[in-house]
């Protein structure tokens, strides 16, 4: 079991490893923090991982290390999911937008991609545009 999670206002997988820089730098950890803590954690704790979504298509993926929940000053707990620094490329499938995250099941996870398939994604991305697929 593997969550699945729009990167925000990132637009290519160079800038999500430059925000996750900044903030491993404010928590000395590599976090995403969310609201809501997932039910099934204890069956995604070191063997899921987060899919990240980067304009519209699922592309890289992290190990997910671990899950804690938080209180913040505002009062209120929220989910600081801890993530391993390393991003893996993986095959890119179009997924439409959503709010939060989502669970995603091992089997329609998107498979990694090796090194010798691995593309410039900027390249991917201006190619699809240009054919209005984007």
């Amino acid at each position: 079991m593997n969550l699945i999670k729009l990167a925000v206002g990132i637009t290519n997988i160079s800038e999500l490893r430059e925000r996750q820089s900044l903030r491993y730098k404010k928590y000395n950890q590599n976090l995403h923090i969310t609201r809501l803590f997932p039910k099934k954690y204890e069956i995604i704790k070191d063997t899921g991982s987060m899919f990240w979504i980067i304009n519209g298509y699922i592309s890289v993926r992290q190990k997910i290390i671990d899950f804690n929940k938080v209180k913040h000053d505002d009062g209120k707990f929220y989910c600081h999911i801890v993530l391993d620094k390393n991003l893996i490329n993986t095959q890119i499938i179009r997924h439409k937008p959503f709010q939060g995250w989502r669970y995603l099941k091992d089997e329609k996870a998107p498979k990694d991609l090796a090194a010798k398939e691995l593309i410039n994604p900027g390249k991917l991305y201006k190619a699809l545009e240009e054919l209005c697929i984007i």
